[in-house]
């Protein structure tokens, strides 16, 4: 949105003309300028989380189906395990040999998977918090500099 949208009353938006009717401001008064040019910023900033989030989602996504096929290699080595039992009953050595052979591999794939899927998602944790953080810092800032804002506003009334 450039400056002059936010300035002129036919084009601003509703935000800023409470704002402006609320505190009797003109749309030409320094403290209303501060104030459009902070909530600009802040639409810009709301823009840029929300890209973030739809990332996130993207790359979590991938990472549950992921996770989901994991879940399938499991399951599925648990229906041989319940053959395997009832097999043991007759045939105890001869069965032994064999289920080592058969689930040697289902289940090193899926501890393999299982751990590729826990470093993917290490990053993904830290970047999380990074950004949960970031947005923390950024909401009390805004609180600061609405506070001053408004003790500014309060002064000079």
């Amino acid at each position: 949105m450039k400056p002059e949208e936010i300035l002129d009353p036919a084009t601003m938006p509703d935000d800023l003309q409470w704002v402006v009717t609320h505190y009797r401001l003109q749309p030409n008064d320094p403290v209303f300028l501060l104030i459009a040019w902070h909530w600009n910023r802040m639409k810009k900033c709301e823009d840029t989380v929300q890209l973030a989030i739809v990332e996130l989602k993207s790359a979590l996504d991938a990472r549950v189906e992921s996770l989901a096929d994991a879940a399938e290699t499991v399951a599925g080595v648990n229906t041989v395990l319940a053959e395997v039992q009832d097999a043991l009953a007759t045939k105890p050595a001869q069965l032994g040999q064999q289920f080592e052979q058969e689930l040697r591999e289902p289940v090193a794939q899926a501890v393999s998977q299982l751990q590729t899927l826990e470093r993917s998602l290490a990053p993904l944790a830290r970047n999380f918090q990074t950004a949960r953080r970031r947005q923390l810092l950024a909401a009390l800032l805004t609180g600061v500099a609405l506070g001053v804002l408004s003790s500014v506003i309060v002064l000079l009334a």
